[in-house]
């Protein structure tokens, strides 16, 4: 340590055995925060862990646990440096995991958490069992972490390069968080972030990370993953408009429509005379005025047609109901 407060690893190794003489061989100066307890665990009481260079890692990837004491967080980790082991946060209510495996950093992260201990491995490859659902497309075949423990916290799973999201989806909007409890995949509800973990990059199917909705009770599971769900990507079409100014339903809403930038949309009349055309990027913004000018349309029914495509043929036809 330097001050008491840093780490330099360099070019370390630490291999544990199986017996009770484990083996250790590092490049490092300890003068403190660190112990090594007989079973061949690592622990530390230092504030800040911080990553240099090297990986720490043990022989068994499940038996030598890297400890953080309740005050200790790791800092700095990066593809070249970090724990190639299972890492144990002591009662953090927020911790970020600094695991990785074969060269590939992908940390996990908790936040409110619980005083509980939490036991996390990460490993790039697939799990045993990658059979999805009904609920879920597809499970990366590519990493998963590994938990264990009774924290209940907010959780957030990041991805990279390494991580080939474009295997599951091309879509951020089909992404979503796994866990395995035991017997089947399930979906947390989750939200992906707008950045990566670190604040330094704009999600995308590149590099980010996605946060769950709820505390996730860590119990239920044994591993957690990242899956791809089955978009909906149909238009459906709202059948009312009462453009009165209460703002609801002031404007006609079309769901998905922002997925067919080459729409192109047509309402008539009862007796067909065309009221409404928008060739292309509707934006759910017509509020009942005549060929878009000022004019409100009287309250009646009219036809509409639709051709998502643009392709020249009518894909949605129906009627919608102007009220005041």
């Amino acid at each position: 340590f330097k001050n008491m407060r840093l780490i330099r690893l360099m070019n370390i190794l630490i291999l544990f055995g199986l017996c009770s003489t484990s083996l250790i061989h590092a490049q490092i100066g300890v003068h403190g925060d660190v112990f090594i307890a007989s079973n061949g665990a690592v622990g530390t009481f230092a504030p800040e862990l911080h990553f240099f260079e090297g990986h720490i890692q043990t022989t068994d990837q499940n038996a030598g646990h890297i400890n953080f004491a309740p005050n200790a967080h790791a800092f700095d980790a990066h593809n070249g440096s970090h724990v190639v082991a299972p890492v144990v946060s002591k009662s953090h209510t927020s911790f970020v995991f600094p695991v990785g495996d074969q060269g590939v950093y992908q940390p996990m992260m908790i936040t409110e958490g619980s005083a509980d201990e939490l036991t996390v491995k990460f490993n790039l490859r697939a799990f045993p069992n990658t059979q999805p659902n009904r609920a879920i497309e597809q499970i990366s075949n590519r990493f998963y972490w590994a938990v264990d423990g009774d924290k209940e916290a907010l959780l957030s799973l990041t991805w990279n390069s390494f991580s080939e999201l474009t295997f599951l989806t091309d879509e951020l909007a089909a992404l979503v968080m796994v866990g395995y409890n035991g017997t089947d995949w399930e979906v947390i509800p989750a939200i992906v972030d707008p950045f990566s973990l670190d604040g330094n990059s704009p999600t995308s199917l590149r590099e980010g990370s996605i946060r769950s909705i709820d505390p996730v009770r860590f119990s239920r599971f044994e591993a957690l993953s990242l899956g791809s769900v089955v978009l909906d990507t149909s238009l459906k079409v709202s059948e009312g408009l009462t453009p009165n100014g209460d703002n609801i339903n002031d404007r006609w809403y079309i769901e998905n429509i922002e997925r067919y930038p080459d729409a192109h949309i047509w309402v008539y009349s009862r007796w067909g005379a065309e009221v409404f055309h928008q060739a292309g990027n509707y934006t759910n913004n017509w509020d009942a005025t005549y060929k878009n000018n000022t004019k409100k349309l009287p309250s009646a029914p009219y036809l509409y047609q639709i051709d998502q495509d643009n392709n020249g043929s009518i894909d949605l036809r129906g009627w919608i109901y102007i009220t005041y």
